[in-house]
Order: C-alpha cells, then structure tokens, then sequence
C-alpha cells in the first residue's frame, strides 16, 4: 500500500495542521483511531503548524524580495534596480536666482560657501541657501542651492578589494557631488573625477567615479579598476564635497537676506528675485524605481522613442510628470526637434540650472539630426458653479459643512486625477466623486467653465498667444461674448477683453472696454485680437499697459471632458469654484415635499 504524502503546498495554518493529521491517521499509520484534539499531542501538533507556517511565509517573503515588481524593502528594490543599471534619484535641493544691486566695489566674487537666507512664515523655518561653487564677475542671475556644503576626506587603500566610500550623511543632493582625487595631504594638485554616466569613451586612464544607493540608504562611491576607468594610486586622498539638504520644504521662497561675514565690513546689497525657489523634492519611492528602472534599462542609455526622452528626464531630473512630442505634431510645427515638458512634484516648472543640466544629456543620447527642447508646462484651470441636493435626515453636517466636505473632495480629486500631462478631466467621473463623498448627497450638478492666465509687460511687442487647446462652446446668442477677462491698469483706467461675432466662420473678434461708474462697458477699441472656437487660441495684439500684470482669460469648453494636449497640464481652481447646496425636500418629507423640490437649471 502506498504511504500518504504530506502536501506542502499549503500555507495557511489550520490547513497545514489538518495535512499533519492526515497524514498519521492514515491507515497503514501508528494513530489511526487517535483522538488529536483531546491529547498532548494537540499541542506538538500546533508547534509543527506554527513553525511549518512561520518558515513558509518568510521563504515566500524572502523570494519576493529577490524581484523588483514584488520586493517590499527599500534595500531590496535598490538592489534590483543597480543590476538593470540604475540608481535611483537623491534628494534634490530647492534653488534660486538672486541678483545682487548695491554691491561694494571691493567685492567681485562670491566664494563658495557664501550663505543666504530666507524664512517660511507658515511653518516659521529659516532655510540657508548656498554658493556651491565660487561665483564670478558680473553677480548677476546667480543660483544658490539650499542646505550646507559639506566634506569628507578617506585614503585610498590599494589592498582592499572593491573598495566603496560612503558618503555619512542623509537627503544628499546627488547633483551636487564633487569628487576630487590628490597624490597625498599634503599635494596641492587634484584630480577631478566625473560621475560615470555610459561606457563609450571610457578606459584605464578615464577619472570617473561610479556612485550607488547603499543598503543603509546613503550613497557609496567607487572608482575603477584601471581597465574601466582610472585606479587611484595608493595612498591617494578622496575628497568628497557635498550638499545636504532639506528638499521640497524650501520651495516657494522669495525674500532672501545675507548674515555672510563676506559682508561685515561693508554695507550689505539689495537681493532680487525674478521668482521663488524650486527644484526641491525628495529622494525617489520605492514605487518610482520599480517603475523607472526597468523602463530605463530598456531604453539602452539612448534617446529615440518618446518613452526613451521620458525615461532620460525622470531619471536625471527632478520631474514627476513628462510629456513628450515631435516637432512634427508641435504648433506650429518645428522639424528637427523633439520637445520635452516637464512638472517637478512640489513646483509647476523645473529651474534653469535643472534644465541646463539636462539638455546636455538628452542631446547626447539623441538622434544626431533631432534636438531637444525643453517647454514649460502650460496650466488650464477649471472652475465649477456646483449644485448639491442632499438628505438632511443622513447627515450631521450642515449646509455649510456639506459645501466645506465637497471643496475638500475636490481637491483631492485634482491632486490625484489630473495635474499631470496624463490628467484627463472627465465629468461624470467627476459628478460620481462627488456623490460619493457622503451617503447624504443625492445628486450633483456642475457648470463647468475654464480659465487661462498670462502674464503682459509694458516692453512686449508681440501679438499674446493663449491656446486653450480644445474647442471652445460658442454663445446660442451670438451677440453675446463666450470670453471675459480679469483687469488690466493703463494711465488710471481699467481694461476688460470681451468678443463678437465676426463674418468668419468660427471666428470672434475681441474688443477691449472699460466700464463706468454704473458698470456699463465703454468701448475703447474693436479688433483687438481673434478667438478661434474651433481650436481653443486666443491671439490678442500688444496692448499698453502699466503695472505689469497677470491677465486671466475666462471661456466654457464645448466639451464637459477636457484632455490636456502637449504641455498642458489640467487644474482645478478651488477659489472660482462655488457650490450651492440645497435640502432635498422630497427624500426628507416624502411627496409632500415635492411642491417646495427646486429642481436644478442647466
């Protein structure tokens, strides 16, 4: 007769317990007709049971960390992601342009070091901004990095195989590593070493360094074996030069001041800023890397496809979200180009030292006869006027607390459904979020209208291009307007754009207008500019102005779904957003409510 196998398939604990038992009352066994669960036995049985499913879920656990789609441990994911070659992103530090006016003449450089500051208000942080490296004559549009510049210095041992230095610090700006190489303490000639970025053009005497995330979750540097890549000699000193930093918690700043002892004996200068910092952001997710590292990987280091360019750009960026086109598909087109928009995490735009960073490396990896251009995004903001009809009987909250729930949830829904390339507006979607938000809310309602913004100087020349990218729903009546516009300041009086109809098909002419004391529009001049209904573009001539200002156009899309197309990315605009929200008398009061039911207009 042949004798029962134990399965060892099975994982769950009361199974394995009952195979266990089985097992022994099989009839050729010793306990047949034994009682289990009334002996000691019971307890021996529950030992091997637990111990059988304690070893089988770590070998499980410890199986998915062998592959980077199931891996749960950072380490384990950083790991998988070096063998395809990739590593993964550092924290990066938030930067801004500064221009310094009023500067004593005896002062002609910056040196490295040399320290700013701002503070944020709401969280009431001061943050310091740094030189990283000495800044020359003239001083004008300098970037400053926020954190501290840092050093550590090792001796090269030559005996010690796959020798690694670890750089000791956390949320270390991976950009912002200098790598210098000397004979001996007391040399006072170095060797820059460069981080290695692709195998072509390197060989036994290449000064390059090879830089990876270590278990610990701090980065280690390598050098060569003298085959790939130049070997210090032994008894070199490594010195490394580094910048920590606080990441995305510095973005926003604008007002920066000096305490530099650069400064102490002369009068300190004025500090201007054309915007606010940005850059900062943290260290890749474990998600990110199991995402990016294979797709790199695929890419072979080269830039050919779309999904090549995207995967170049997150990988050597602080970019979360990127779209990528042809110059055959761009408006209007530009053959020989491929354009590249990119959205930092906790910024609308990368910096001006990011993308000089990069463009260099995407033209690298390129098609010799295509180059790159980097585009910043360009925002379309939605805003709703927001019925809701809601059961009073199922809910705590008032009318007020129903509209502050519904704002919240609103929100949300642009934080996680669109303000990417990828963030597609969908209305019913949006209706049913809604509705979902709380068991009281019966139905909803929205008029969806969109806004443009764009900023006028008293210097442009040029005609104003405001491309909505998808078509705009003209009015029934066609001697009203489908745009309105937020004011503009010359010589004391304020200006408005509206349109009207014109003798071309899908064509409106724009006027400009004031209004008087009693709201009545002046007209101030006709055939301002042009709205093509057809394709969302809005031209608008140059116009006078004085202040500068930020103009908001206001439209209604054909459309109640909204794509964003090239580098638009999609946003809710909350403070344009109302919301009204109304009782719903039949579902409270059954049909003797029905008289008072307010059905919502379209």
């Amino acid at each position: 007769m042949a004798i029962k196998q134990l399965n060892i398939t099975e994982l769950d604990f009361d199974k394995i317990k009952d195979e266990i038992k089985s097992y022994y009352k099989r009839k050729d066994g010793p306990f047949t007709d034994f009682d289990f669960d009334g002996s000691g036995l019971n307890v021996i049985l529950d030992i091997l049971a637990h111990n059988t499913h304690y070893n089988a879920v770590l070998a499980h656990l410890a199986a998915n960390e062998t592959f980077i789609s199931s891996a749960q441990l950072r380490k384990n994911v950083v790991a998988r992601g070096k063998t395809l070659g990739y590593t993964p992103k550092s924290t990066s530090a938030s930067a801004i342009e500064l221009t310094l006016t009023g500067l004593d003449s005896s002062i002609s450089s910056l040196p490295e070091g040399t320290t700013f500051t701002s503070s944020d208000s709401l969280n009431n942080e001061t943050y310091n901004f740094v030189a990283f490296e000495e800044i020359g004559s003239p001083l004008t549009r300098f970037t400053v990095y926020q954190g501290a510049v840092k050093t550590k210095e090792y001796i090269f041992d030559n005996t010690v195989p796959n020798l690694k230095f670890e750089i000791p610090d956390t949320n270390v700006d991976k950009t912002k590593i200098t790598v210098s190489v000397s004979d001996s303490i007391s040399s006072t000639q170095k060797e820059i070493y460069t981080q290695f970025s692709e195998l072509p053009g390197v060989n036994s005497t290449t000064a390059v360094y090879f830089i990876n995330e270590n278990p610990s979750g701090k980065f280690e540097i390598s050098f060569g074996d003298g085959i790939l890549g130049k070997k210090p000699l032994p008894g070199s000193v490594i010195r490394f030069k580094y910048l920590t930093t606080d990441g995305a918690a510095a973005n926003g700043l604008s007002v920066f001041t000096t305490s530099d002892s650069l400064f102490d004996s002369v009068s300190k200068p004025s500090i201007a800023t054309a915007a606010s910092s940005s850059g900062g952001g943290a260290n890749e997710s474990i998600e990110s890397i199991r995402a990016n590292a294979p797709l790199q990987f695929m890419s072979q280091n080269r830039a050919v496809t779309i999904d090549d360019y995207k995967v170049l750009v997150r990988a050597n960026s602080t970019a979360e979200s990127v779209s990528v086109w042809g110059g055959e598909d761009n408006d209007p087109p530009e053959y020989g180009k491929v354009f590249i928009s990119a959205k930092p995490k906790d910024t609308p735009t990368l910096e001006p030292a990011e993308k000089n960073r990069l463009l260099p490396i995407l033209d690298s990896k390129g098609i010799l006869t295509v180059r790159p251009k980097i585009v910043d995004p360009e925002f379309t903001y939605l805003y709703f006027n927001i019925f809701a009809n809601y059961n009073s009987a199922l809910t705590n909250l008032s009318a007020d607390g129903i509209s502050s729930l519904i704002r919240t949830g609103i929100g949300k829904f642009s934080d996680d459904s669109l303000e990417s390339f990828e963030g597609v507006f969908r209305y019913s979607q949006f209706l049913n979020y809604i509705t979902d938000l709380d068991p009281s809310i019966l139905s909803t309602y929205a008029r969806l209208y969109c806004t443009k913004k764009f900023s006028a100087a008293t210097s442009d020349t040029a005609k104003y291009k405001i491309n909505f990218n998808f078509e705009l729903d003209p009015p029934a009546d066609p001697t009203e307007s489908l745009i309105t516009s937020s004011g503009y300041e010359y010589s004391g009086v304020k200006y408005y754009f509206k349109d009207e109809e014109s003798s071309t098909a899908n064509i409106r002419n724009i006027y400009r207008y004031s209004l008087n004391t009693d709201n009545v529009e002046i007209l101030a001049e006709r055939n301002v500019g042009t709205v093509n209904t057809l394709t969302g573009l809005i031209e608008i001539n140059a116009f006078n102005i004085a202040p500068a200002s930020v103009i908001s156009i206001f439209a209604r899309p054909l459309s109640n779904d909204v794509a964003p197309k090239r580098n638009q990315i999609i946003e809710i605009d909350l403070l344009k957003t109302s919301i009204q929200t109304t009782v719903d008398t039949i579902a409270t009061r059954g049909t003797s409510g029905a008289s008072e039911y307010v059905a919502t207009p379209r």
